[in-house]
């Protein structure tokens, strides 16, 4: 303990002497492991944290299984890839692939806005042809308006709105709305991290314990870099500053070097 106190004052003194020079400095974050998985360690102060927060998912009342993952992934502890996969029955315009950009432009406002999905497939019949995807709560009869219609027969392209069976998968979807299609209804979902290095630090709260280690995999597969998930454990000790932590994904490697930008005053 007397040599982990004298290092992490030397590092603390070290830190404050750069910050006065205005140039960078490294800054190690030393984790001592126990083989009880369970992680004690030491945190040393940087000049700089970095914290991530997961975008807001729009809610769509009109159709929302759209853009939520399988309804029968609710209580999943361990993560299962495949059981997120869904087909969903949405509009789609067939044209030649030459003009897909002309009509992605000119039916802006009717063609499928939705992060992770994709707004042109291609026609496993046809080569030479392209699926453009229309939101179905901007076309829910399956028919484009006049004005939309003069527009297609200006660019050749025949206005009749298909039905498309587009399949959703585990990739599709955002860290959050797998993780709010998860867990209970009404519970809080886990809504950001701090990440040092490799290395994504949670605060889990009591109600998400049972689902940690699942959570722990989205946050890694969603977040390119982060190759090891942590949990706070216990509370931080006020002398050294340690705190127990245990790993939910991820390799088991917690030392990483971080370096933070000179102070801008």
């Amino acid at each position: 303990l007397w040599r982990l106190g004298y290092c992490a004052r030397l590092l603390k003194t070290n830190h404050f002497r750069t910050a006065a020079s205005n140039t960078s400095f490294p800054a190690v974050w030393m984790l001592l492991a126990q083989h009880s998985g369970r992680i004690p360690g030491l945190f040393v102060v940087v000049k700089k944290n970095t914290f991530f927060t997961m975008p807001e998912t729009v809610e769509d009342k009109t159709n929302p299984e759209l853009y939520l993952p399988h309804p029968g992934v609710r209580g999943m502890t361990l993560l299962n890839r495949e059981a997120f996969k869904r087909t969903v029955i949405v509009p789609a315009l067939k044209v030649k692939k030459e003009v897909v950009h002309s009509v992605l432009k000119s039916l802006k406002q009717s063609v499928l806005q939705h992060p992770g999905l994709k707004r042109v497939v291609e026609d496993p019949e046809d080569e030479d042809s392209r699926f453009v995807i229309l939101d179905p709560h901007k076309v829910p009869e399956f028919s484009l308006g006049e004005s939309e219609q003069q527009v297609l027969k200006q660019l050749n392209v025949h206005p009749e709105v298909s039905q498309y069976h587009l399949e959703l998968t585990y990739e599709n979807f955002k860290s959050e709305e797998i993780l709010r299609a998860v867990l209970p209804e009404g519970q809080e979902v886990t809504s950001g991290f701090s990440r040092v290095g490799h290395i994504a630090h949670l605060n889990l709260r009591d109600h998400q314990l049972p689902y940690r280690h699942l959570i722990g995999q989205v946050i890694m597969d969603k977040n390119p870099g982060v190759t090891c998930v942590v949990n706070k454990t216990n509370i931080i000790d006020s002398t050294y500053r340690n705190f127990e932590m245990e790993v939910l994904a991820g390799e088991n490697n917690l030392v990483t070097k971080v370096q933070a930008s000179s102070p801008w005053y």
